[in-house]
């Protein structure tokens, strides 16, 4: 389906998952567009973020996963490259902070579990342009965006949406967000380029932002450019999920129910 110039996404890539979502990231407005982006998995030359997240449950858990009045959560988070480290199980707790007590209806699936497994195929560790400080937040805000396509693909019950937004103040106060073509330069930022940077992640009822569920602050900043960041943010994330979040909803439902249109077409 097509997203914008800077997001490509395919979702039921996986045969024998229950759901799954491919999303990737690029770093400008560049010649690749969004059609070529989510058809096809060949054309990585634009990307600074590439992960597939598959989601399995509920299904039945270990006894030791079990919980008598809820559903039980397992994420697994695999680097590009080489064996998981404390960046990954960091990265695990921060989404299952969200997951556990917040999103997912755990009532509807008591003594069962949920598995998610998230692979990243290009990670922002991997390019010289993103230091630490920047691309933890950058690959976690990948994780929670790719984690909410591929549950809705899984067909899990949710309290409602979410959506994470990352946001940069430069040296000049300004604010950036690194997959706003508007908002940031063609050419890729050095980390010290930088005062801070923050990831804004937000609940969503009725086309609306509701609770701020996730702030993750790096870097230099005070209160009053905190207020700005959510205030922007907030402003982002709706714009984000009423024009990529409900098409893509609108899509799968379409998709779902393609054989109560083809009976009232008869």
């Amino acid at each position: 389906m097509s997203l914008s110039s800077s997001i490509g996404l395919r979702t039921s890539i996986i045969d024998n998952a229950d759901g799954s979502a491919e999303l990737s990231i690029y770093n400008n407005n560049s010649n690749n567009n969004s059609n070529e982006a989510s058809s096809s998995s060949s054309s990585d030359d634009n990307s600074i973020i590439k992960l597939i997240t598959s989601i399995n449950g509920p299904i039945e858990p270990k006894q030791r996963q079990e919980l008598p009045n809820r559903a039980s959560l397992e994420i697994n988070i695999y680097p590009s490259i080489g064996l998981s480290t404390t960046k990954e199980k960091l990265l695990e707790n921060k989404l299952r902070s969200i997951l556990q007590n917040n999103i997912i209806i755990n009532y509807k699936y008591p003594r069962q579990l949920i598995q998610i497994s998230i692979q990243f195929l290009i990670s922002s560790g991997s390019s010289s342009n993103y230091g630490s400080m920047m691309m933890n937040l950058l690959d976690l805000n990948a994780l929670i965006n790719c984690c909410y396509f591929a549950l809705i693909d899984a067909n899990i019950a949710m309290n409602y949406s979410f959506a994470s937004i990352v946001i940069i103040i430069d040296h000049q106060g300004n604010l950036l967000i690194p997959i706003d073509g508007n908002d940031l330069h063609q050419q890729q930022q050095q980390e010290e380029d930088y005062e801070s940077i923050h990831l804004c992640c937000y609940s969503i009822i009725a086309k609306k932002v509701d609770k701020l569920l996730l702030l993750e602050s790096q870097g230099d900043f005070n209160e009053s450019q905190l207020f700005n960041v959510l205030e922007k943010s907030i402003y982002k994330v709706e714009k984000f999920h009423n024009e990529i979040h409900r098409q893509f909803i609108n899509d799968k439902i379409k998709n779902d129910y393609i054989w109560k249109q083809e009976r009232e077409d008869e």
